[in-house]
């Protein structure tokens, strides 16, 4: 999992007590309009979120400085998940081999793991120390340490899955990402949905859903074609396109998501648009 920083702070995100930062404004927008959006119970604190009166985007307004979940190396194990091998599919059918696949808070590297016979290049950023040691012992290429775009390379995909929600700054994470990615190259976003369908169950709303201090940004599917649009890019949602005959429990989900209609988690990619030279060129 990544750090709060995630490359950088929200602007005006001053340090609070106990290595918490208090959150002055929207990290989307970066507006200092808000209104109570709820109060949450969880281990015995309470935290406070706000919804931007401006875009309507829901955050915490204060967080931890550090949520990376750094772990200890003997307990962890290998977690793969459906939406790996999604992912894994849309690099496929999108991109040649030789390309560059970049996953900004990789974890334990499952998505490097499951690749690594594949005719890509893969790096994994994760500063948690547990996680990157654990991936890195299992031989994925994991760094140990932020991603950063001043000396991160070129790459044909950038990945980031479930990791908005933990970054003080989401929207300049994914700007950042975009930045180092090349024309017709994709970028890959999950993150968990603030209206998912499941919530309606409290065991899973207490589990997944409603989680500070771990998760500190909620979702719209609004929140996340905005994120992508301030890049330049139009968020697509995976659909079936990463679906396989196999993946038949998916297909009511991808059917939604094909009418643009999100009761799950939102799953969704862009491609970078060429560079007009390279363009004219071609």
């Amino acid at each position: 999992m990544l750090s709060s920083d995630g490359g950088s702070l929200v602007t005006k995100a001053s340090e609070g007590h106990a290595g918490t930062v208090s959150r002055d404004v929207c990290p989307l927008c970066g507006s200092t309009a808000r209104t109570r959006f709820r109060a949450i119970e969880r281990g015995g604190s309470t935290y406070q979120l706000e919804q931007c009166s401006n875009c309507g985007f829901v955050y915490t307004s204060t967080a931890r400085f550090d949520t990376a979940d750094h772990g200890d190396l003997s307990k962890l194990y290998w977690r793969f998940r459906s939406r790996h091998h999604q992912i894994r599919r849309l690099i496929h059918l999108h991109l040649k081999p030789g390309s560059q696949i970049v996953e900004i808070g990789c974890g334990r590297g499952e998505l490097g793991y499951i690749m690594k016979d594949d005719p890509y290049g893969y790096t994994g950023y994760e500063p948690a120390s547990g996680l990157s040691r654990f991936g890195q012992q299992h031989g994925v290429n994991v760094v140990h340490d932020f991603f950063r775009p001043e000396t991160a390379t070129p790459a044909d995909a950038v990945v980031i899955d479930n990791v908005l929600e933990h970054v003080l700054d989401p929207q300049q994470l994914l700007a950042d990402a975009v930045k180092t990615l090349n024309g017709g190259g994709l970028a890959i976003v999950i993150v968990p949905n603030r209206d998912d369908l499941r919530q309606m169950v409290p065991s899973w709303r207490d589990a997944r859903h409603w989680i500070p201090p771990d998760h500190i940004n909620y979702f719209s599917m609004s929140d996340v074609k905005r994120m992508f649009a301030h890049c330049g890019l139009q968020a697509t949602p995976f659909g079936f396109r990463a679906l396989t005959l196999r993946d038949y429990r998916y297909f009511a989900r991808a059917a939604l998501e094909t009418a643009r209609i999100s009761l799950l988690g939102h799953n969704v990619y862009a491609v970078k648009p060429e560079p007009q030279g390279a363009m004219q060129a071609r």
